[in-house]
């Protein structure tokens, strides 16, 4: 056991009892002296023939062929995600790692706990378990090298992310529509983008890199390029959307080849920063403070579900994996209009079934049954003296 525990009297107590590593039972003035002891204690332990820790892993793998070979969107946030576990883990063998996977949960706990200074907030579920994702591609590559014998990070249980069920409901909707003509343009962008993820149900991340050349209005489509899945996907472009890539067309930057795109500190054109967007919109009330950009993507399929558009169509729009990966889209829809008519249209059906059943468990005849069905008010039902009517008319 290696561990760090915070005192009654603000002091830090270190504890090593780990096979291989010195024992050590020391109090330290503050938490950085004891993790520093702690990282020198790891540093002192007895190698393992073939073993590798995992700032060395790391520096491997971030030159090997299977990292190369990914988009450098993904390298990029791969390097990002894996930062944290490295300064926290990176001292550990991989083989230490994988004889007390303990490690790995307590530094989920420790990240729990860790208050970001940018938002002044804890990490969400969602962020610790990306970092853990990371080092499990990391222990991935490590067993293709024969460092470990399986990828023991797999089978780590990880925080839960929350299901997001948020959508844009019609009116909402028509505050967003009045601002893409915003005389601001900050505000107007941040309005027709997220118009923009509901018309075309893409990842916000495809539309904010989304090139000016891979739009063609005449066709109606565009082309999201190395898109989460790792192809490129030809898209439909609804009228509704086609008024918005106008609009934003006629305001971007000679200079920039994104249809959104913000300006870096060297000057340059990068990926739109829609997280400012939904800032902006978000302070003047446009939107809801619970509003999350996902809630587009959100919107455009739920509809279509409900619109009984196939699963297929439907995948085909927004580069779902499979149809399966729709079905978290499939609940709490059946009041929809559109639904609501199905059901009824059923219900009608099923309702017909069951009188003719009835009508035939009374003996009567087809062609009393038939001038029965004929005589169903508008609601489908018949009165109980007008069956004995018909019944005596044999």
């Amino acid at each position: 056991m290696v561990g760090i525990t915070r005192l009654k009297n603000g002091k830090f107590q270190l504890q090593v009892r780990r096979k291989g590593l010195p024992k050590l039972d020391k109090v330290f003035e503050s938490k950085d002296e004891a993790l520093a002891a702690e990282a020198a204690a790891v540093r002192k332990q007895k190698p393992i023939p073939g073993d590798v820790t995992l700032n060395e892993l790391w520096e491997r793998y971030r030159v090997s062929r299977e990292f190369s070979e990914k988009s450098e969107k993904t390298q990029d946030t791969e390097a990002g995600r894996i930062k944290p576990v490295l300064a926290s883990l990176g001292e550990y063998s991989i083989k230490a790692l994988e004889a007390d996977t303990s490690l790995i949960y307590d530094y989920m706990d420790e990240r729990a706990r860790y208050i970001s200074p940018r938002t002044k907030k804890k990490l969400s579920g969602t962020s610790i378990r990306l970092e853990v994702a990371a080092l499990s591609a990391l222990v991935a590559f490590a067993k293709t090298r024969k460092q470990v014998r399986e990828n023991f990070v797999s089978g780590i249980s990880r925080p839960v992310s929350k299901r997001r069920k948020r959508r844009i409901p019609p009116v909402e909707q028509g505050k967003v529509k009045i601002y893409a003509r915003n005389s601001d343009e900050r505000l107007a962008k941040a309005a027709r983008f997220i118009l923009l993820v509901r018309h075309l149900g893409c990842r916000p991340g495809e539309l904010a890199q989304l090139r000016i050349r891979d739009i063609n209005l005449t066709n109606q489509e565009l082309v999201f390029r190395d898109t989460k899945n790792g192809d490129d996907r030809c898209v439909h472009i609804t009228s509704e959307a086609a008024e918005m890539l106008h609009l934003q067309l006629g305001d971007v930057s000679d200079d920039s080849e994104f249809l959104f795109g913000t300006r870096s500190r060297s000057g340059a054109w990068v990926p739109y920063n829609y997280a400012y967007g939904i800032n902006l919109l978000s302070e003047r009330e446009v939107i809801g403070k619970d509003f999350h950009m996902h809630a587009g993507r959100r919107e455009f399929i739920s509809r279509a579900i409900e619109s009984s558009v196939p699963l297929l169509t439907i995948k085909k729009q927004t580069g779902h994996k499979s149809v399966q990966a729709l079905e978290i889209y499939d609940e709490g829809l059946s009041t929809a209009p559109e639904i609501r008519a199905e059901l009824d249209r059923l219900a009608s059906k099923v309702k017909q079934e069951g009188l003719l059943g009835a009508f035939e468990a009374l003996g009567m005849t087809e062609q009393q049954r038939k001038k029965l069905l004929g005589m169903l008010n508008e609601d489908g039902w018949i009165s109980f003296d007008d069956v004995a009517k018909v019944k005596k008319k044999r």
